[in-house]
């Protein structure tokens, strides 16, 4: 359960980091969402943190050896 959970949310975190970074690339920011400034020093942040997430949640669910025979 706690693998499959992972392989879920890798790919969860991997479109928050694709969302950003399509937003960083398509030149609109600075944009206020819902109240917050979105600028572009919090969506870098916002692409590199999901981004180091989904690769530990890639190891977690897909590459690291169960602990159970």
């Amino acid at each position: 359960m706690f693998k499959e959970l992972c392989k879920f949310f890798a790919g969860v975190t991997a479109w928050e980091a694709v969302v950003h970074a399509s937003l960083g690339l398509s030149g609109v920011l600075p944009i206020n969402l819902f109240g917050i400034e979105i600028t572009p020093f919090l969506n870098t942040i916002q692409i590199i943190g999901p981004a180091l997430m989904s690769c530990l949640l890639i190891y977690l669910g897909w590459l690291r050896k169960s602990g159970r025979s």
